[in-house]
């Protein structure tokens, strides 16, 4: 063997007997809901189309049933189509095969219309003859029926396939409020929204994402609500996405939002149907992707973002603490190590003089420089954070024992790290553990590297820059239009004193107008009319 195939791939390598060859061209062309040749009117051509159309022979899990139908005292060929696992063998039995092949023979059929009308009790059947509408149909959990003289053919909805039921939310978890989550059916979440909204004006746009996947997108709004060029926005940014899939919200996030470089999340994704339909009810939209238990509120701002979901149900005075908690708890996790290293390396003069001493006489045995002490402990840190998602539930807690305690101790004693520093960064990632939005808080633990070198070139001189240049990008981001750091930049009458006092609930009279809804009054101006 040559030295620099050890190096260099070949694929012509001839003591392999199986070399990956270079693939062809795909001739591939995307099938749309409504898109292709429509059906004739000959039966065995229409079987075979769609036989062809679904792989038959090397889908393993495309069924069919050949039989006949009595029609006008003759016996008429008909088969069916359905994906095992999609569809409710039992529904299909009782209610499509057993009617059509023994009740026609007990009823007097006269036409196929009969057939539609009186021996189907599906509450969802379609006539359809668009080769695209039925292959999507049958990959959505529908059984297709043709038969013999029917130009087209009905597509009988009988979903059955295996999937989570509907339960607690696992990441805005609240003491005192509703605890049912979005589940990865897309109609039992649209259905868990209407559960709460029941007004007309509910509207759910239903669309479809992905050449090939085929992702069903439902996109819901309150007509009379929501603005019009926000609803159009959304709606059109949808449409154009030319991708071959998309399997969750997540992924149709990224590639609908205005920076996709910036740190900051440009929507609020949540688990939660009360707060989707708070959201609607403000005049925003929200987007639900099929198979995805999470759904997109859009527009969002940065002070929505470090809102909880339990915010709603505290009384004003308790939400008010809380929140200046949470963004004290934000601040430091972004800016305290950055000035931590700031103070020991520019601005010792600002400690009293026994911390001072304190400081300088545990740092004495660290052969580490302030930056590299701190880096290690982020990173060690970063590391820990990491492996405890990734872990078994069960071991979590071992790891976080492991990780926090003994290693940390460890460190200390051995003279790698000083107490200090272990005390700044536990403060450090207790308040990114108080970020209610999970994306915030990665925002805000990339933004903590940043000011860590600033603080430690360039001192509170280069943090304030870093801050100022940061609240610039920050002002210059916009979500669906609308300015991420809103009500501030730019003002907003209604909606300025909510980022950071919450007035009581009878006070809250006005939506935030920073989304320019269509109807602006939220109450009566008198909303205890008791009183």
């Amino acid at each position: 063997m040559r030295l620099k195939n050890l190096f260099v791939y070949n694929s012509n390598n001839k003591n392999y007997s199986f070399n990956i060859k270079n693939a062809q061209k795909s001739n591939y062309v995307p099938q749309y809901n409504e898109g292709g040749p429509k059906l004739s009117g000959n039966f065995s051509e229409n079987v075979k189309t769609i036989k062809k159309e679904l792989a038959d022979g090397k889908n393993g899990d495309l069924k069919s049933r050949e039989f006949t139908i009595r029609i006008n005292e003759r016996d008429v060929k008909a088969i069916i189509f359905f994906i095992d696992g999609l569809v409710n063998k039992q529904i299909v039995n009782d209610f499509i095969l057993r009617p059509l092949m023994i009740t026609s023979r007990e009823l007097n059929i006269k036409s196929f219309r009969s057939i539609y009308e009186m021996l189907l009790p599906q509450c969802e059947a379609k006539e359809k003859n668009l080769l695209g509408s039925l292959t999507f149909d049958i990959n959505f959990g529908s059984v297709i029926l043709l038969i013999d003289g029917l130009k087209g053919a009905i597509s009988l909805d009988v979903k059955g396939w295996q999937h989570r039921g509907i339960e607690s939310p696992q990441t805005e978890r609240v003491i005192r409020g509703p605890n049912d989550a979005f589940s990865e059916q897309l109609r039992e979440n649209t259905a868990l929204i209407r559960h709460l909204v029941r007004n007309k004006s509910l509207i759910s746009k239903e669309l479809s994402v992905g050449k090939i996947s085929q992702t069903p997108v439902s996109v819901m709004y309150i007509e009379n609500v929501a603005n019009e060029s926000l609803v159009e926005e959304t709606l059109r940014r949808v449409q154009n996405v030319d991708v071959d899939y998309v399997f969750a919200a997540a992924e149709l996030e990224q590639l609908i939002e205005d920076k996709t470089i910036s740190t900051l999340p440009q929507f609020l994704s949540t688990e939660r149907p009360d707060r989707a339909a708070r959201a609607l009810l403000s005049g925003r939209v929200v987007i639900l992707v099929d198979g995805s238990p999470f759904v997109t509120i859009l527009p969002t701002t940065v002070f929505e973002l470090n809102e909880s979901a339990e915010d709603n149900y505290l009384r004003f005075p308790y939400i008010n603490m809380i929140k200046t908690v949470r963004w004290i708890a934000f601040l430091f996790s972004m800016f305290l190590p950055g000035l931590y290293i700031a103070i020991l390396n520019f601005h010792a003069e600002l400690l009293p003089t026994d911390i001072l001493m304190s400081i300088i006489s545990s740092r004495e045995k660290v052969p580490f420089p302030s930056l590299a002490e701190l880096i290690i402990m982020e990173i060690s840190l970063e590391i820990i954070r990491e492996a405890g998602v990734r872990v078994p539930e069960a071991s979590g807690t071992t790891l976080s024992i492991v990780g926090a305690l003994i290693l940390g101790q460890a460190a200390v004693s051995a003279g790698i790290v000083s107490p200090i520093l272990i005390i700044v960064v536990s403060i450090t990632a207790i308040g990114s553990f108080a970020t209610p939005n999970y994306y915030l808080g990665l925002s805000a633990r990339i933004l903590r590297f940043v000011y860590i070198f600033l603080g430690a070139f360039g001192g509170f001189l280069a943090i304030t820059a870093g801050a100022f240049i940061n609240a610039l990008v920050w002002t210059n981001t916009k979500s669906m239009g609308v300015g991420m750091v809103s009500p501030i930049a730019p003002l907003s009458k209604s909606g300025s004193p909510y980022f950071s006092y919450v007035p009581p609930i009878w006070k809250q009279e006005e939506r935030n107008d920073y989304v320019n809804p269509k109807r602006k009054q939220r109450q009566a101006k008198i909303s205890r009319k008791w009183m």
